[in-house]
């Protein structure tokens, strides 16, 4: 599992047809500290994660195939769970959800 910060909604006006009905979130995958890490990415969302969320997130297909119960779907990442705040006291912060 990697930490992300959601940072947009992705509106699709045709999508294949295994996605329908299933939300897609723009995230930026961060450190523990919140600083960006790569590019962002194009994720499901089950969990109705909001803008702004800090986030787990996994980049493996086949992982979100058995949890839905799906043979095979075009994603390949997706948040599984909503970080309410991360706490690190060796360096006295707090990254918040």
């Amino acid at each position: 599992m990697r930490i992300a910060r959601v940072i947009g909604n992705v509106y699709a006006t045709l999508k294949h047809e295994k996605l329908t009905g299933i939300k897609l979130m723009v995230i930026q995958p961060v450190d523990p500290d919140g600083s960006a890490i790569g590019k962002p990415i194009i994720v499901a969302d089950y969990l109705n994660a909001a803008s702004g969320s800090l986030v787990y997130w996994i980049e493996d297909g086949s992982t979100i195939c058995k949890i839905m119960g799906i043979k095979s779907i075009p994603l390949r990442g997706c948040i599984v769970g909503l970080i309410d705040s991360i706490d690190m006291k060796k360096m006295g912060k707090v990254l918040e959800g």
